[in-house]
C-alpha cells in the first residue's frame, strides 16, 4: 500500500509541474491516474486529503482550458 501512494504522490507532483508548464491536458492526464490509485485504497484521513488536492488541482485545469463542467464536477467532490 505504501508503494502504492508513493506512485500516487509521484503522479500528482508530475501533474504539479505540468500544470506549472501550462501543459494542462498532461497535468489532467496525470491527477486522473492518481485519483484513480487513490480510490482503490481505504480512505484514511491522508488518502482523503491527496484525494482532495488531485481533485481540486485538476478542476483548477478543467477551468484553464475552458471545460467548466468537468470543472465543477471535481470542485464538488
Amino acid at each position: 500500500m505504501t508503494t502504492t501512494l508513493s506512485n500516487a504522490g509521484e503522479l500528482r507532483e508530475q501533474g504539479n509541474q505540468a500544470f506549472k508548464q501550462g501543459h494542462f491536458q498532461e497535468a489532467i492526464d496525470r491527477y486522473t491516474d492518481a485519483i484513480n490509485i487513490l480510490h482503490d485504497q481505504q480512505l484514511n484521513e491522508t488518502i482523503r486529503n491527496d484525494l482532495t488536492k488531485c481533485h481540486s488541482n485538476r478542476s483548477q485545469c478543467y477551468i484553464n482550458l475552458g471545460q467548466y463542467e468537468d470543472a465543477v464536477e471535481d470542485a464538488t467532490r
